[in-house]
């Protein structure tokens, strides 16, 4: 008898756990509203498109070269855990004047994506990119894919599933090595159904904390604000943001395995690292332990850049970015 009590206490608690997000956060899939008829831009990088693929509606920029060949490679921008595509904005922006074709998308639950209500891992990501590429059926055989942060884990396992696409990989701040991950003792915390949730949503809500500061150098500058404004908007509009990055904590696993880095390494495919040397999340530490496993690569280190270097240091980032993609 007291064995059967305690397996139906265990199962109960493990289905509470498993479902905890189905207590506090809506179901199904969720999008954020927009007007198709509206002719005002949802974002400063080109026309924004939207397709329907298998988890949801995805929205994306496409800026083809002028000159596009059979030779020609596609650059790909994936952003992070929290802040869309804007976080490319000066990059992407600067590439495409450059005449090299681009495509920029945001991941489900974030910017203008559908959130579809499954576990927001690494291969759902993935997926999520392949799934892109093959509806759209671009004329590229090849692809730089560019990953920033958490995107720097999805384009290297992009690239460890479809080696054979993959011409160059650029790594900014990136994780999949030792990142600042928040205490244990706030993960159990957050991980308590209703609870957890609960004070996640009101954390995330004040997201001019300590937290969020901290990753970057100059957050008393206008481009902070910018981009703390972006973040409030999702908030407010985007009824799956919270949801999908309360998954990422617990699903995504921003520790990339040294079968998948060897695998990539063994392709000889070029490298380019860039990285801010004040980096509080993805220590610079990193850059360096990354240089030594692609050993090919090449390292961009930006004096006095943060985590959000890519929004602060945008000109330093180029430096290294323009030679590496005209390099053949």
């Amino acid at each position: 008898m007291l064995l059967a009590i305690t397996i139906i206490i265990a199962t109960g608690v493990g289905f509470i756990y498993k479902y905890r997000e189905h207590f506090t956060f809506p179901g199904g899939r969720l999008s954020r509203p927009y007007c198709s008829a509206s002719q005002t831009a949802l974002t400063c990088m080109g026309t924004d498109q939207f397709i329907e693929l298998s988890f949801g509606k995805v929205h994306y920029i496409y800026r083809p070269s002028t000159t596009v060949t059979s030779s020609s490679k596609l650059n790909i921008f994936v952003h992070g855990f929290s802040i869309p595509m804007e976080i490319w904005q000066s990059v992407f922006q600067k590439v495409v004047n450059d005449n090299h074709s681009c495509l920029i998308f945001d991941l489900y639950g974030r910017g203008w994506s559908d959130a579809p209500f499954l576990p927001m891992n690494v291969d759902l990501f993935v997926s999520q990119l392949a799934e892109l590429l093959y509806a759209l059926n671009l004329p590229y055989e090849k692809y730089n894919l560019f990953g920033v942060s958490m995107g720097a884990v999805i384009v290297q396992r992009f690239t460890e599933l479809y080696p054979s696409k993959v011409s160059k990989l650029i790594l900014c701040s990136g994780a999949g090595l030792n990142v600042l991950r928040p205490p244990m003792l706030l993960i159990s915390i957050l991980s308590i159904p209703i609870v957890g949730p609960i004070l996640f949503k009101l954390t995330m809500q004040q997201n001019d904390s300590k937290m969020v500061r901290a990753l970057w150098a100059y957050p008393e500058k206008d481009e902070y604000e910018q981009f703390k404004r972006l973040f409030q908007l999702a908030c407010k509009q985007h009824p799956g943001y919270l949801r999908s990055l309360y998954s990422t904590i617990f699903d995504f696993n921003f520790q990339l395995s040294s079968k998948s880095i060897e695998s990539i390494e063994k392709l000889h495919i070029p490298v380019l690292i860039v990285w801010g040397d004040k980096d509080t999340l993805t220590p610079v530490q990193n850059a360096y332990r990354y240089h030594q496993l692609y050993k090919e690569s090449i390292l961009h280190i930006v004096p006095e850049a943060n985590h959000s270097l890519l929004i602060e240091h945008p000109q330093e980032a180029l430096e290294a970015i323009e030679p590496f993609l005209l390099d053949r």
